[in-house]
């Protein structure tokens, strides 16, 4: 049972540390005499502190006037209550007693609180009313690099200014849980100011390092965030992943093995890997990563399944397990070798754009039948080997001669160009040859023929097919001898000149007609450039139709116009039997016809429009079904005209049909695609 007697302190400055050291020098008397321990409390408190103790007398802060209780729960305690409420109820000026022993209490006091704050790992300062540094612990020195000796005695201000400290004695107020730098240390603090009666005596600030706390914290925010970069990386790839433990027990799934398997995430974990696939054996080879399992589901899917071991510390873990579908494997084999057999397509077209002499830049086109033509051709501007250019009329056959021209090393010679259609056959030999004065009827000087001029760069013979044989016949002979006899002239003049020529005709037809020598077909045909029609490189129309716009705006000064997409798609849809000439043709009418600036199809000649509605006809009758069926030539003529398309020439559409390029010619002129 508690034993308590009340009491009322009389001393002036009521129960300070003087008092509290002659209080706990009395208590530890009486506590040694009657076996018991003595407490001290406030009226209405319920917890007490011990009276053997100066600072928790102290701590209580009791003033003068205030009623106190010394209380004690140990049996026989009550005499030594008692004795003690009535040494606390005497006036202690009355009585000093045992001032040595006194003395001895508060030094030992004293001592034991500075080994408290030498001893404890926070660092500590506590300063008077003036911001005077008092008390610079162990810690505080450690954590801030400042020595106790340097900063006692001095404002605590200059040699802390992250932690403010005359703001605390000015404030009032504590402020806890602050954090602040130092150097290269952060620290967490807690300020507190010392009031007594009322007034700031002094403040306390005690504050710990969490350097090591931050860096922590850092490193576990690092592993949170690399641990959900891996599993946004392991839920988003397409194998299926699943990972055991050395038990082999399932600890993760990622949805695509969920999907793969059809097995709910939940259900497996924590189960063996051996009950999810019951029929397959896992043997050590495979958990040690040196063999595979091929899986079979039930609806007929095949996968492929290793395992890669974990090592930890050089020590095992568990595995990665990784299964991918097969026919998801052979469908990206399919796709990479597709890409690698466009990209090698890719690659050699550009290698044959790149290829291409600058002098090649003004022919406009894109088209892989038109490409692969200049390349034959930029490559025998190499040599002075003998060209012969083969194409329909209007293909530009002329303008790739002079681009060959450029192309060589003649290119600083003359180029001289004729055309042997346009010649009467009796004035030819001289416009080639040339002839001396007085040489026939109206000879009244010489003239120099058309090789002689050329002599040292190059010559082109358009329409060769057309030269009669007896003129063929002395071209050979200038070709194989390289010299030259004038008309009436009985001197040979030798001649440097590099021929080219061209023709838009059968000249293989007509050697076996006997209207063209075959041994000047061979002399001529040494490298053999041909020039796709218009209608084989449809896709170039647009880039020929910008191109000749503005050549013509330039020409006749008119406002440069661009076409209608119904006016282009009429001319994509006309087979240009004048190819290239014929439209710059309808190009150079339109816009001489149209009132704006733009050409629609009214510019354009009627006939294009009724191409365009043969096509949408066509395009109509093979989309329908039923009754109304394409015939079979209809059907044929459209297979063709889209190889054509597609390839280019009349060899490579003839291999993707099954045919050779004679059948595809043939059937180029039966309807009229060439």
């Amino acid at each position: 049972m508690e034993k308590t007697q009340r009491i009322i302190i009389k001393n002036k400055n009521g129960l300070h540390t003087r008092v509290a050291a002659m209080v706990a020098r009395q208590s530890q008397k009486f506590e040694k005499i009657w076996d018991c321990q003595l407490y001290l409390r406030r009226i209405n408190s319920q917890e007490g502190v011990p009276c053997n103790s100066v600072l928790p007398l102290v701590s209580l802060k009791v003033k003068n006037g205030e009623m106190v209780e010394v209380y004690s729960s140990d049996s026989g305690s009550e005499e030594a209550v008692f004795r003690l409420a009535s040494f606390l109820g005497q006036t202690p000026e009355l009585e000093i007693p045992e001032t040595e022993a006194i003395d001895s209490i508060l030094q030992e006091n004293t001592l034991a609180s500075e080994k408290i704050f030498e001893s404890i790992n926070n660092g500590l300062i506590a300063m008077d009313s003036n911001g005077i540094i008092n008390i610079f612990n162990r810690a505080a020195e450690e954590i801030t690099g400042i020595k106790a000796k340097d900063i006692i005695g001095k404002k605590g201000d200059e040699w802390v200014p992250n932690f403010n400290l005359n703001d605390l004695l000015h404030s009032k107020c504590e402020n806890l849980g602050l954090k602040h730098k130092i150097g290269n240390k952060w620290v967490i603090t807690n300020k507190s100011p010392i009031i007594v009666d009322e007034e700031v005596v002094g403040g306390v600030v005690v504050f710990q390092d969490i350097s090591q706390l931050e860096e922590l914290s850092w490193e576990l925010h690092s592993v949170k965030e690399l641990k959900e970069k891996f599993n946004n990386i392991l839920e988003t790839v397409d194998d299926g992943i699943c990972m055991i433990n050395r038990c082999r027990e399932i600890t993760y799934v990622n949805h695509p093995f969920v999907k793969m398997f059809k097995k709910e995430g939940t259900r497996v974990l924590t189960r063996k890997i051996q009950e999810l696939f019951p029929k397959e054996k896992f043997g050590d080879p495979f958990f040690a990563g040196k063999e595979e399992i091929i899986l079979s589901t039930t609806d007929g899917r095949e996968f492929i399944m290793h395992a890669r071991p974990i090592m930890i510390d050089a020590k095992f873990r568990g595995n990665v397990v990784v299964a991918r579908e097969l026919t998801e494997i052979a469908k990206l084999a399919d796709r990479i070798e597709l890409l690698s057999q466009k990209t090698q397509y890719l690659q050699e077209e550009l290698a044959k754009k790149e290829g291409l002499n600058q002098s090649f830049d003004n022919i406009i086109g894109k088209s892989g039948a038109l490409i692969e033509s200049l390349t034959v051709a930029s490559k025998a501007a190499r040599t002075d080997a003998a060209v012969l250019i083969r194409g329909e009329s209007g293909t530009g056959k002329e303008l790739v001669a002079r681009a060959i021209h450029r192309a060589g090393a003649r290119s600083d010679k003359p180029f001289v160009g004729m055309n042997c259609a346009a010649i009467p056959s009796n004035l030819l030999e001289s416009e080639l040859f040339g002839y001396e004065k007085g040489a026939f009827t109206g000879a009244y000087k010489e003239k120099r023929g058309k090789f002689e001029i050329a002599s040292g760069g190059t010559i082109f013979l358009d329409e060769i097919g057309d030269m009669d044989k007896a003129m063929q016949a002395k071209l050979l002979r200038v070709l194989q001898e390289q010299e030259i006899e004038r008309i009436g002239g009985v001197k040979p003049i030798r001649i440097d000149v590099r021929v080219i020529a061209a023709t838009n005709s059968p000249l293989e037809a007509m050697m076996q007609e006997g209207s063209f020598r075959r041994d000047l077909y061979y002399r001529l045909n040494v490298i053999t450039v041909m020039l796709p029609p218009l209608r084989q490189r449809k896709g170039d129309i647009p880039l020929l139709v910008e191109y000749f716009t503005e050549k013509i705006s330039k020409k006749y000064d008119l406002p440069k116009c661009a076409i209608r997409k119904d006016a282009l798609t009429a001319l994509e849809n006309y087979h240009f039997p004048g190819n290239v000439r014929e439209l710059e043709n309808l190009i150079e009418g339109g816009m001489t016809l149209s009132n704006n600036e733009w050409i629609t199809i009214a510019d354009l000649p009627a006939y294009l429009c009724d191409q365009g509605s043969d096509q949408n006809c066509r395009e109509k009758t093979f989309s329908s079904d039923g009754d109304d069926l394409p015939t079979f030539a209809e059907m044929e003529r459209w297979l063709i005209e889209q190889a054509l398309k597609k390839h280019g020439s009349f060899r490579k559409a003839g291999q993707a049909l099954g045919l050779d390029h004679k059948t595809i010619s043939k059937k180029a002129d039966k309807y009229q695609l060439k």
